[in-house]
């Protein structure tokens, strides 16, 4: 298999890295549709549970809090050459007609920039295909136990335009997951139901031999009608009482365009993409009503309006047989304009507003060179040089208004050594990634406390040794990893005593661990998993942000192990699989304010699942939750209410079933 997250192309089986592939085919066939599908299946990664359209990505127990605000991603997410997270919450993009999803772990300052200091999730979709006429129509129905039903329809067409030479590929969807939380002071019952419907267009001109073009569009949109979180106490785990509901609404466009062309001595790669992204959502901050100045009820509206473009050149080439080269220049833009008020959430006066408006542009150039030491032995060094540039303009009700620049220039190098003996793979690398400047809005800490004005940079410096192995003719393979990764001035997003969002630079911390993942094929039987050990922890805190005597880092759990059999047979005329996956989550603090933290106990998944495909048609059966536990994955949903009030249970055991017609 050939990977593409590293902004460059390797066989994913000597790749000298913390890098891991999942097959899109065989996500399809066990019915994975999100990330946390996919972070059952690869070490060291983790996903919130907010909600779809809410949640945040870490990679390696690197996380900067439960909440997605004015910092940017951690983990750089991106489908084909579209960024899709800046300083937003994953938009949960259905992950239909996918050709796989790599993980790359660990900071990418030196290839991708900003904002990927824990790593790079790759969603790759599948490429138009210009040789026939194809595509498939798959219809679910699903149903939980003690919730609302949910189903979903998606539709595949590839259409080619000129044989051999021009196609589009059109996607499109159309899904809804039944709620399953009540609510007793509202006499709510399922609220939380979940809808999302999105349309992808692709198109693939190969305009000649040595060259291509790519084009694409995508679309989609998530609405709750509610929040998923539970309350403590004698109604749980799948009841709360609350004043109001919290619906919530993530809106996400994307544009993209490459020229992949070959210029003989060297191979040219220049792309552009554009995005837009809106977010709304709404809190229940009655138990600060009073503070606010209302008498029972608060509410605190949250709409974010986001764009970016993104401009890459890249070159690439060989210097003889021992050198390989590439180097280019990126820019970016980003616009994050974001609207707070706070009412009574029944139409009436409104009793605070912040406005804010945040302009970043990066520029980098970036260089890369490998050199074959030996036949075994190579070394490859990069580095990229970048300046990123910040404009804040805000305005809040009782605070004066404020205007404020800055910059961070830089550079973010890396070096990996990798040593190939055959069938084992041994290497070691150290690299680096950071996240810009920032600035608070509305009122700031007396005397040097947080929340400050400003809010400094932040940076990562990671190395890791680690070996990949494929034995017993292919049969055993995988991947062991000892890392270490410190983690300076760390940037997360927190909220105040009102329960208003600001940045705080939490001081310096630190994450060691151990990781692994291994597979092993027998015949028709398949078996899998993979572990991983964190020990993320506060080093230095910063003087002016107290974080009471636990020291951890926020949101992502010491350790996690999970694993699946698989069995495929050919039975009659039908292809039969199934699966079944196992796996716990160890426990995880959640921190919610300076003084104040909650702790999610560890929970356990399973899943069991059977497929048929017969011709041009195929069916798949599964349950998720097969235990049926209920226990806490995330003590987080809403910082006006007490941490220990809240959990967020498991979804109750699910069954889903799904027909697909070929054609």
């Amino acid at each position: 298999m050939v990977t593409a997250a590293r902004s460059d192309h390797l066989l994913l089986s000597r790749a000298p890295y913390g890098l891991s592939s999942l097959d899109g085919l065989a996500l399809e066939r066990a019915g994975v549709t999100d990330l946390n599908g996919v972070a059952a299946r690869v070490a060291g990664l983790t996903v919130t549970n907010l909600g779809p359209g809410r949640d945040k990505v870490f990679i390696r127990g690197m996380a900067d809090g439960p909440v997605a605000g004015q910092t940017q991603a951690l983990v750089g997410l991106y489908l084909d050459d579209v960024r899709l997270t800046y300083d937003a919450p994953d938009p949960a993009l259905r992950l239909a007609d996918v050709e796989r999803i790599e993980v790359l772990r660990g900071p990418q300052g030196a290839l991708y920039g900003a904002g990927s200091m824990g790593g790079v999730v790759q969603v790759v979709s599948r490429a138009p295909d210009p040789t026939g006429f194809y595509g498939r129509i798959t219809g679910e129905a699903a149903a939980t136990a003690g919730g609302a039903p949910g189903g979903a329809a998606e539709m595949v067409v590839n259409l080619p335009l000129l044989s051999d030479r021009l196609a589009v590929r059109l996607v499109g969807y159309d899904e809804i997951a039944g709620g399953y939380i009540d609510d007793a002071a509202l006499d709510l019952q399922d609220s939380g139901r979940m809808r999302r419907q999105g349309i992808r267009l692709s198109t693939l001109w190969r305009i000649n031999p040595a060259w291509t073009m790519k084009a694409g569009f995508l679309a989609q949109t998530i609405d709750l009608d509610d929040s998923q979180y539970a309350t403590s106490g004698p109604d749980a785990p799948y009841t709360r009482r609350r004043g109001l509901r919290e619906p919530s609404r993530n809106d996400f466009d994307g544009f993209w365009l490459s020229v992949d062309g070959d210029l003989g001595w060297v191979q040219l790669r220049a792309s552009s993409s554009i995005q837009s992204h809106g977010l709304d959502a709404r809190y229940d901050a009655s138990p600060s009503a009073l503070g606010f100045g209302l008498v029972d009820l608060a509410a605190l509206d949250q709409s974010d309006d986001l764009s970016a473009a993104v401009h890459e050149i890249r070159l690439s080439g060989d210097l003889g047989a021992r050198t390989s080269w590439s180097a280019g220049l990126f820019f970016s833009e980003y616009t994050h304009n974001r609207t707070l008020s706070v009412s009574d959430g029944r139409g009436g006066a409104v009793a605070l507003q912040q406005h804010r408006r945040d302009h970043v542009d990066e520029a980098a150039l970036f260089v890369d060179a490998g050199y074959a030491v030996t036949d075994d032995l190579k070394v490859t060094a990069g580095a990229r040089l970048f300046r990123t540039g910040l404009e804040h303009r805000s305005e809040t009700t009782g605070v004066e208004p404020f205007a404020g620049d800055d910059e961070l220039v830089g550079v973010a190098p890396r070096l990996v050594v990798e040593y190939d003996r055959g069938p084992i793979v041994f290497y070691a690398l150290a690299t680096e990634g950071y996240r810009g400047p920032g600035f608070n809005a509305g009122s700031v800490g007396p005397g040097g406390q947080q929340p400050l004005r400003a809010v400094r940079s932040d940076e990562i410096v990671a190395s890791e040794l680690g070996a990949r192995f494929s034995l017993l003719d292919d049969r055993l393979r995988g991947r062991a990893a000892v890392f270490v990764a410190d983690w300076r001035d760390i940037q997360s997003d927190r909220f105040d005593e009102q329960g208003l969002p600001f940045t705080a630079n939490l001081g310096d911390g630190r994450n060691r661990g151990l990781e692994g993942e291994v597979e092993w094929r027998a015949g028709s039987w398949t078996l899998d998993g993979h572990a991983v050990i964190n020990d993320p922890e506060l080093t230095r805190p910063d003087p002016g942000f107290a974080l009471g005597s636990d020291s951890r880092l926020p949101a992502v759990s010491d350790f996690s192990v999970q694993g699946g059999l698989a069995y495929e047979a050919r039975l009659a005329q039908a292809t039969v699989r199934s699966e079944l996956r196992l796996g716990y989550v160890g426990p995880s603090d959640i921190a919610l304010s300076p003084t104040s933290m909650s702790r999610s106990a560890g929970y356990l998944t399973s899943q069991i699942g059977i497929s048929a495909e017969i011709g041009r048609w195929g069916v798949r059966a599964s349950v998720d939750n097969l235990l049926n536990r209920d226990d806490d994955t995330f003590s987080f949903g809403n910082p006006y209410y007490p941490p220990g009030d809240i959990s967020t249970p498991q979804r109750p055991i699910t069954g889903r079933v799904a027909v697909t017609a070929r054609f």
